[in-house]
């Protein structure tokens, strides 16, 4: 917010410092006007220069968070992916575990029989 406050103070001031020149200056009406013009031609194109700069500082800026955002999502996702992976190899651990029990306790059940 500071640069932004910066570039509008210099505007201003740009535009009362020349104003304020041009009106002091002993000219007849027509070069002062033509001065004025001048002037405000010279502060137009100075503005698009300025709104262009910011326009592209803005864009890298959104590029860049771009960037990171999808850096933390795939991260994210790569680790629940693993948190998944991890929990499936778990549950089918206790499956296998839990079938050869029942098979045992099948196979004593029988011979006890």
């Amino acid at each position: 917010m500071s640069q932004k406050n910066f570039w509008l103070g210099a505007l201003v001031g740009s535009l009362v410092g020349s104003a304020a020149a041009l009106l002091l200056a002993p000219k007849k009406g027509s070069e002062l006007r033509k001065d004025i013009a001048d002037g405000a031609r010279q502060v137009s194109d100075k503005s698009r220069e300025v709104a262009g700069k910011v326009g592209e500082q803005t864009s890298e800026v959104i590029n860049k968070v771009k960037g990171k955002a999808q850096d933390v999502v795939s991260s994210i996702q790569a680790l629940r992916d693993k948190k998944a992976k991890s929990g499936a190899e778990e549950e089918l651990v206790v499956e296998i575990s839990s079938e050869e029990n029942q098979t045992e306790t099948s196979d004593s059940a029988q011979a006890v029989k």
